[in-house]
């Protein structure tokens, strides 16, 4: 496995890193490379992709852009609002708002849509919440992670991240506590 480092090293030291540590206590065999890098001019703020493997290349590869400008606002996806059982709906969380409703046709069940916004103050921050977006999708199809592989897990992953680099970015946390925060 290699890393493709494409931003500068000297401003993004913390975060290259800390998640290279992170990185470091999963099993990455599966991996050909790890991607970090401006982007290529067509979005701003934080995004990236977890490819999976094909035939034609049998390996996940990792890509995360990180072109800003920062401080940059990302919109989250949260996991979805049921009904009790007497049909009303439970206050919304705090920090979210509702995105839209949610309706199984097969069995009639509804949901509300929730999603939130996590601020990313500079490009550290912004490495290691992409990072751990992208690195959750890769974990849960490996098995090497508790979770369902959705946007909202994944969201909860690099938002869980980016609160233990700002708490202690000279060491990453240990990946088995995620869950039992």
């Amino acid at each position: 496995m290699r890393w493709i480092i494409g931003v500068d090293r000297k401003q993004a030291a913390a975060a290259l890193g800390w998640v290279k540590a992170l990185a470091a206590q999963f099993d990455l065999s599966r991996v050909a490379w790890i991607r970090i890098d401006m982007g290529r001019g067509r979005y701003r703020g934080v995004y990236g992709r977890c490819w999976w493997p094909t035939k034609k290349l049998p390996m996940f590869r990792i890509s995360c852009q990180v072109p800003g400008p920062y401080p940059t606002v990302v919109q989250t996806v949260r996991k979805p609002l049921y009904p009790g059982p007497d049909g009303r709906w439970p206050p919304v969380p705090k920090g979210c708002h509702v995105r839209g409703y949610g309706r199984d046709p097969r069995t009639g069940r509804v949901w509300l849509k929730l999603g939130a916004q996590t601020l990313l103050r500079d490009i550290n921050e912004g490495i290691v919440w992409i990072f751990g977006h992208e690195l959750y999708h890769f974990l849960r199809q490996t098995r090497q992670i508790a979770g369902r592989n959705t946007e909202a897990y994944a969201d909860e992953f690099a938002d869980w991240c980016l609160l233990r680099f700002r708490c202690c970015a000279d060491r990453p946390p240990a990946a088995a506590s995620w869950r039992s925060q």
